[in-house]
């Protein structure tokens, strides 16, 4: 019998869902494939792999292929895979936790964009105490050499109003302060 694809090899990591339930406290076992929070999630679209397929790979060991897809990069952090759990799992919190030990490995993502969106997202969080979409998009097509890349989708949505022209601000000292108490508490 011919197989059509030729086979990868796969690494697997036995204690990967246990290194991802003791940073987070979420059982990834709980997990029983319903799809709902794949169904649900927002930016699905531009993933590699749903919500679904990603606790699959935790469950696994498949640390490799859930670490380097963009699927962690491109979660909005919104909880809508969260509250649509029907076992109670925090997928959100999961995906962060991934995010983090990404960073601790130095893993490459099989798109090099991703980790400075992700930069880029919380830097913008961290100063400003909201997202600024036009801000970010600017930066992240200026740090990759495309500084024109979406001006035109920009202008139309600033003219319909869907994107402000100028950034509002939301408790950003207070902000900044969490994220000083978050680095104190990880070292």
């Amino acid at each position: 019998m011919k197989v059509s694809k030729q086979q990868k090899n796969v690494t697997l990591d036995p204690g990967f869902a246990g290194e991802i339930q003791r940073r987070s406290g979420e059982n990834v076992f709980m997990c029983y494939q319903c799809r709902k929070c794949a169904s649900g999630c927002p930016s699905r679209m531009f993933m590699d792999s749903t919500p679904t397929e990603l606790m699959r790979y935790a469950q696994l060991g498949m640390a490799d292929e859930a670490m380097k897809k963009n699927t962690i990069w491109y979660c909005l952090s919104c909880q809508t895979c969260s509250a649509r759990c029907p076992a109670d799992i925090d997928i959100a919190h999961v995906v962060d936790t991934m995010r983090i030990i990404v960073q601790e490995r130095k893993i490459k993502a099989q798109s090099n964009k991703l980790p400075l969106f992700n930069r880029l997202w919380m830097t913008m969080i961290k100063f400003m105490g909201r997202a600024y979409e036009p801000g970010i998009v600017v930066s992240l097509n200026l740090l990759s050499g495309k500084p024109a890349k979406d001006i035109g989708l920009g202008m139309k949505m600033i003219r319909k109003g869907k994107l402000k022209l100028w950034p509002s601000f939301k408790k950003p000292f207070a902000m900044i302060k969490m994220f000083a108490g978050a680095r104190r508490l990880k070292k």
